[in-house]
């Protein structure tokens, strides 16, 4: 069993970090020239019809977009 501990520790670690990694996405709006994390609270009042999505942050910037001030992505 102890064979299979490196194993279960890269998976688990899989699991727990590679999502946030690899689905990183960064909120805009219509409204505002700001970017945040989905986690900001200035995104989470974002409205649906407003919302704009980008994949990096260096995507956002090129659209014009500067960092939200308080999550600083």
């Amino acid at each position: 069993m102890k064979r299979f501990r490196p194993f279960l520790l890269v998976f688990l670690f899989s699991l727990v970090f590679l999502p946030s990694i690899v689905l990183a996405e960064y909120w805009g709006s219509k409204k505002s020239t700001k970017y945040h994390y989905t986690s900001c609270k200035w995104a989470q009042k974002i409205k649906t019809e407003n919302l704009i999505r980008f994949k990096t942050a260096d995507e956002a910037q090129r659209t014009g977009y500067v960092p939200c001030k308080v999550c600083r992505p």
